[in-house]
Parts: C-alpha cells; structure tokens; sequence
C-alpha cells in the first residue's frame, strides 16, 4: 500500500469530518526513502513516495459535504469524495483512485517503517493500479466495522509490478508495461472485536483478453488480525494472489516500545506450487516529531538453493508536513 495515498486519504477525511459550513483548503506532503546495501553490493538511496497533496473541502446547498484531494508527484492525480450522510462515494478518472482492497490490506504484521505494506512477494495483486480510474462507495460505521466497495473502471493500466509469479516488494516481477482491463470489483472491511483488530477484502480482477491483453483472470483476498497485550503488539496476516502459480503467503510478527525506540520482528513464508520463500525483518524505528528514522534489516531465504537468497539492510527516514 503506497504510504503517500495513506497520508492523502488521511488529510481528506480529516477535512470531511470536520463538516465545516465554509471552504477550507490545506497543504500537506510526505517523504519516504532509505539508504540500502543488499548482499554488498554497493550503497544505493530511493524514495518510494514523494507526494505533496493539496485538499480543498466545502459544502454543497443541501449540505452533503464535498473534497477534492491533489496529489502532486512525478503526475497530478485528482479525487472527488461527496459525503452523503450514508457513507461517502469517491470518484476518480486519472488513475489516482484505490481498490477497496487496497484500501484495508496493510498488514498487520507491519512493524517497521520502510520495508513494510501487504504481501513481502510482489505477486499479490490488489487490484490498485487497475482500479485507477474508478468509483468507490464507503459506508458509516457499523458496530465499530466499516464496509467499501469499489468499481475499476474498463480500460488500459500499466500493470508490470504483478505481472508473472515470484519477486519480492524491493524487486517486483516486470512483464508488460499496459494491461487491458474490462473491470474490477472489490471489497473489503475493516473493524474490531473485544480488542482484536480485524481487516478482509478480495478483488475480482478480469483482464480483456480479447483486446489484447496478456494478464489471467484472478481473485486475490486476504485477512489479517491485530492484538496489543502487556505492551506487545501482535499480528497475524494471510494473502492469497489466486495466481497461475497458486501463491499464498502467512505472515505473523510482534513489536514493542523500549527506551524510546519501537523494535519489530516480521515473519512471513510464500508459498507457490512451484517455490517457497522465507522472509525475516527486524527493525529498529526512532521517532522524533515530523521525521522518523529506522534500521531495517531483512534476510530472503528460497527453499532449494541459495542463489536467491538475500541480506539487505535499510536506513529509513521518513518526513511529514
């Protein structure tokens, strides 16, 4: 899940619950990167998001709420949410918009900073990039649960991340660069129960063949829960890709606070008919205001060999304004 649609769609429900009666428009921008030296193979820096969103809120005559949210990166991409007083409906038409599943499948095993979001392998497709241009519907809460859905529209989406099984999130698997689409539909939900953090979602993801298009029909979900006792935070996350190569992946992990410092230690497994994989990171995060900086390290181990195996360790940082 891209951190910098995480904090743009924070800054607009932030606005949306406000309810003002008059205009109110806001800047915000966040900054994600890290210094990373894989296997010692020389030091490299990258910035996964780079974002400054510009929020602007109001209210319509009869007094629905209405957002608008900008993203500003390497491209400009606009969404428009209008709050109904039964829930709000977000539109998009320039491939800025989410899937509900990606909307709710930010593991809860995530515990560090940098190396950190949903699936370890790239294979798991949540039906973001070709939900891009879209509609998606978000209800009240109910019972303490929320419920999306959404609506990818049809047409032609750069899909190369999820293309092919195997690869991992710091090196996802290339294949072609646009994908045909007639449609995806998604779900998802988000709540908790007597303290436990509960999230599930799917996508039904259907590539048009016949226009074209190389990718396979396929229906990834998930599940995950979340529990924090005696100062341990707990997780546990199950990702189905539903792809050619029948890839699932478990991942469970515990963080904690000491001395000021939040440590984490993440563990998943990948399973395909093909290979299996191993991964481990340990993470040390040190908060200080606006940014926040970690140590990561994380070990891939593939069954059967080792030249795919992997050390890496990351300096993060991150900044929010």
């Amino acid at each position: 899940m891209n951190r910098s649609k995480i904090l743009g769609a924070s800054a607009l429900a932030s606005l949306m619950a406000a309810g003002a009666a008059q205009a109110e428009m806001s800047v915000s921008g966040y900054l994600l990167g890290a210094f990373a030296d894989s296997d010692g193979g020389g030091l490299a820096v990258s910035n996964t998001s780079e974002t400054v969103t510009v929020s602007y809120s109001d209210s319509l005559d009869n007094g629905m709420g209405l957002a608008v949210g900008m993203d500003i990166t390497d491209s400009l991409g606009t969404v428009v949410t209008i709050d109904t007083g039964m829930g709000s409906v977000t539109f998009s038409a320039d491939g800025k918009g989410d899937s509900a599943l990606d909307k709710v499948d930010g593991s809860t095993v995530c515990f560090s900073m940098y190396y950190c979001g949903a699936a370890y392998n790239a294979s798991y497709n949540d039906g973001d990039t070709v939900s891009g241009n879209s509609i998606r519907y978000v209800s009240p809460a109910i019972n303490g649960f929320t419920i999306q859905a959404s609506m990818g529209l049809e047409g032609t989406y750069d899909n190369s991340d999820h293309t092919g099984a195997g690869g991992t999130a710091a090196s996802p698997v290339g294949g072609s660069g646009t994908e045909n689409v007639d449609n995806t539909t998604s779900v998802g939900i988000t709540g908790s129960i007597m303290g436990v953090t509960v999230k599930a979602g799917m996508a039904d993801i259907n590539y048009d063949q016949a226009g074209g298009s190389t990718g396979t029909d396929n229906t990834p979900s998930m599940y995950a829960l979340g529990y924090s006792i005696a100062g341990l935070d707990l997780g546990y996350a199950f990702y189905d890709s539903d792809d050619t190569a029948s890839s699932e992946e478990t991942q469970y992990g515990v963080g904690t606070s000491m001395m000021g410092v939040y440590l984490g230690a993440q563990f998943a497994t990948h399973d395909t008919t093909g290979n299996d994989t191993d991964y481990m990171t340990l993470s040390a995060i040190k908060s200080m205001g606006a940014a926040s900086f970690s140590y990561e390290y994380v070990e891939v181990d593939e069954a059967g060999g080792t030249s795919n195996d992997s050390d890496a360790h990351y300096l993060g940082y991150s900044i929010g304004f």
